[in-house]
Order: structure tokens, then C-alpha cells, then sequence
């Protein structure tokens, strides 16, 4: 992640009713021995005037500033944001209106298992709703005559609480063996929790059930000879995304292979397959008969089906981590680090490094097709300086933004949500939209 103020993925990064046990449980009563949670009512109007896209209103919203913001993350459908801060021994969860900044609810208080590392912290879709999930991992149950066992303690909050002291609606434990050091991470419509070397749990937020697999009775569709290799690269709310690497191959077994799906000019044993946010998966694929392009594509994860296709040139360095990627908040369009598409109209382009083109990576997109984000203005690929640009994905030419100015890392709910440091003070400031 690139934000300063440890933003985390909205899976895409970029969130996502509780039933009884949690929108509204508890919500009347302070927590901690009767003090209620140390969070104000409202945010404070911004004191901060950013030079940002003259499409955004600096002089309204509100921000946050210093040990108020901790880790955050936007809930889209919900129209809020949330931040993970820390308090006493624990952490908490805060929930405020993306619009006017106004605490909608707090969670309860909560133990971190790690040690020297905050807890994590998503927003998930599921179902057409958003959870909110955190989650941490350690060491628990030891006593005088009991070893400590590794866990996995995991939260998940949907979007609609209210009160001081929200349970979440599902705690979730999961053990682990000493090989089950790994993140917890969004496979796209469930979490996928490493608890050994080879086996994998998954938990569908929106019930608390979990699923284990193991890798080694998995095999990527279409390949017959995959045996070895094989690994869980996404989930959908039913199966898993199996993909085997080494083969190129990958999709959901017994209902769809990347063979089958590739978009014309890639070659479908070389596909690659990463979660991205909204149900909706990354893919890409070489292009047939040793192109000098790579085959990138938005498929939706339960059908496979291509949504839209981008050509990239092929990178001078290579990243090893997932794509990022978010979501436009109705849907339309999607941006994935050096992406960017068009789902309705089906269109997609890619702003990979080329011999006279910088590399662009985008962050948020508006739900008229803004696309905001950075280009690299020094060196080649992984490092150098940052410029501000802005896509119009209408006409899919991007174009630079004056130098010093500020984009949004997401845009939510008619505000843009920027991240600022001023020497070690840290600023999350949310304006609206003009008009």
C-alpha cells in the first residue's frame, strides 16, 4: 500500500447487516468499566486547505489528524469510513459518515494477539453488503500446564452499527500450526486464513462459517497434469480460485478455466489470476506467440466471464505483490494500479512503463470515470519521484496535474478522501465534491 497512513485494501482495499448479536448490541452501554470510548461526536472541519483537483470543495468536510486515525478504510456502500486506532492495551474500531465526518458507532475494545504489529484491518463485500474485519494472530491458551497454541482472532462488524460499544457480529478463532505465520488476507468475496503450510481456512464474513482446504487434494481446472503447485489465489462466496503458477492455468474447478476464458491474442498457459474488489478478479495472461505485450483482464469471479480487456507493454521490473485495485462507488469503473476500465462500456487501458511513456498507477476513481493517481517521474518502475495525474476514462487520455497537488486515495459518497503529512504529523482529510 502506498498511503502513509497505512491504508488498507478495499477489496478490494478498497467495505462491507449485523444480526442481533451485533449492529445494535450493546450500543446503549459504555465499555470499559463504564468510561465511554474516547472519540468526539463530529470530526472537525479541516484547518488543512489542500491544493487538490478543482473538483473537490476545500472549503467544507472535515479530517482527522495525529493518533485519531490509526488505519483506516472506506466502506463505500455504506457511505463511511472506519479507523483501527489504539487505546490502552487493545484497539477499536471508530465508524463516521463519510459526508459530515459524525461517529456513527464504535466497536468494543479488543485484544491484539501479535506482538509489536497493529492488528489488520479490511473492508469486505460479501453479498451484497459490507463487513468490517480485524483480525490479528499469536499465541493463546497457555497456563501452568498448557503450551500456547498459535490463533487466528478475527472480528467481523457489518457497516449499520450504532452505539459506543458495538459486538461484532461474529469472533471468529481459528488454530494454527507454527507454519500458520501468514497474513489474513481478502480473497475477494471470503477471508483465506493460512493455518498451515499446506492447509487454508476460509471464512464467509457474512455468516462466520469457515472452510478448510487443503492445497494438496486442489488442482487448477484444465490442467490434468498439475499435481504439484497448486495454491488458492482467490475466493468466490462458494469455491475457491485455484491456480497453478507453473502450468499458467487457473479458474474455479468444475465450472470454469482460464483456457476457456482468455480474451483473443493471450496465451492461455501463462495466466495469472490475483483477488480484486467487488467480486471481480485480476488476470492476466502473455501475449500468444511471444508478443512483446501482456493480455490484462477484469473477470467476474463466479462465471469467469471477461468484463473488460487492457494490452499492456511488459514491465521493465516486475512486482511481486497483488494489484491493488477500487472500484468507482457505482459500480462502473475499476482502476488496479497501472489499469484502468471501463465495465459498462467494456473498455480497458493500461499505462505500464514504456520506452517514451512513464508509468501511472491509480488509486481511486470517481463514479463520472475521474481516475486519480501518480505517474513516476524518475527512474524506471519501483523507484523515483511522483507526480499527481488525473485519467478522464471517457477518453482514456491522462493528463498531469499541477505540480505539488494532492489526488484523492479514495472517493466515496460524493467526497474525496486525501492522506497529508506536515513533519511527523499525519492528516486524513475529507472533502466534498463542488456542486
Amino acid at each position: 500500500m502506498r498511503s502513509v497512513l497505512g491504508k488498507v485494501s478495499v477489496a478490494v482495499v478498497a467495505v462491507g447487516t449485523l444480526a442481533a448479536c451485533g449492529g445494535g448490541s450493546g450500543g446503549d452501554k459504555p465499555s470499559g468499566g463504564g468510561q465511554k470510548p474516547s472519540v468526539h461526536t463530529s470530526a472537525p472541519a479541516p484547518t488543512l486547505k489542500l491544493d487538490v483537483p478543482a473538483g473537490y470543495d476545500t472549503s467544507h468536510g472535515w479530517q482527522l489528524s495525529g493518533n485519531r486515525i490509526g488505519t483506516y478504510a472506506v466502506l463505500p456502500k455504506a457511505g463511511a469510513i472506519a479507523t483501527m486506532t489504539s487505546e490502552g492495551t487493545g484497539y477499536r474500531v471508530t465508524v463516521r459518515d463519510a459526508v459530515t465526518g459524525e461517529v456513527r458507532w464504535t466497536g468494543k475494545p479488543f485484544r491484539d494477539l501479535a506482538e509489536g504489529e497493529a492488528p489488520g484491518v479490511y473492508v469486505v463485500a460479501a453479498g451484497g453488503k459490507e463487513y468490517l474485519v480485524t483480525w490479528s494472530q499469536g499465541e493463546k491458551g497457555e497456563d501452568a500446564l498448557s503450551k500456547a497454541k498459535q490463533v487466528y482472532a478475527v472480528d467481523v462488524y457489518t457497516a449499520d452499527g450504532s452505539g459506543d460499544a458495538v459486538a461484532p457480529a461474529h469472533h471468529v478463532e481459528v488454530p494454527a500450526t507454527d507454519y500458520g505465520t501468514g497474513r489474513v488476507t481478502d480473497g475477494g468475496e471470503r477471508l483465506l486464513i493460512p493455518v498451515t503450510d499446506k492447509g487454508m481456512v476460509a471464512l464467509d464474513v457474512a455468516t462466520g462459517r469457515t472452510t478448510r482446504y487443503d492445497t494438496d487434494s486442489l488442482k487448477a481446472p484444465g490442467c490434468s497434469s498439475c499435481a504439484y503447485g497448486n495454491e488458492i489465489a482467490a475466493l468466490t462466496d462458494r469455491d475457491p480460485v485455484v491456480l497453478n503458477e507453473g502450468a499458467g492455468a487457473f479458474g474455479v474447478p468444475g465450472s470454469w478455466d482460464d483456457d476457456r476464458i482468455a480474451p483473443a491474442g493471450a496465451d492461455p498457459a501463462t495466466g495469472m489470476v490475483w483477488p480484486g474488489t467487488g467480486g471481480h478478479l485480476i488476470a492476466r495472461w502473455e501475449q500468444k506467440n511471444d508478443g512483446r505485450q501482456n493480455v490484462w483482464a477484469v473477470l467476474d469471479g463466479r462465471t469467469g466471464q471477461v468484463q473488460a480487456s487492457a494490452l499492456c507493454a511488459k514491465p521493465f521490473i516486475g512486482s511481486a505483490e497483488a494489484p491493488d485495485s477500487a472500484l468507482s462507488p457505482n459500480g462502473r469503473y475499476l482502476v488496479s494500479d497501472h489499469l484502468a476500465f471501463d465495465l459498462e462500456s467494456k473498455k480497458g487501458y493500461c499505462f505500464e512503463e514504456t520506452d517514451d511513456t512513464k508509468p501511472l498507477s491509480f488509486d481511486a476513481v470517481t463514479d463520472d470515470g475521474t481516475a486519480y493517481g501518480t505517474s513516476l517521474t524518475k527512474g524506471k518502475s519501483l523507484t523515483g519521484s511522483t507526480a499527481p495525474v488525473e485519467l478522464p476514462l471517457a477518453s482514456g487520455t491522462p493528463k498531469a496535474l499541477p505540480e505539488g497537488q494532492e489526488v484523492p486515495v479514495a472517493d466515496l459518497a460524493g467526497v474525496g478522501v486525501f492522506t497529508h503529512s506536515e513533519g511527523n504529523e499525519r492528516y486524513l482529510v475529507v472533502y466534498p465534491h463542488k456542486g
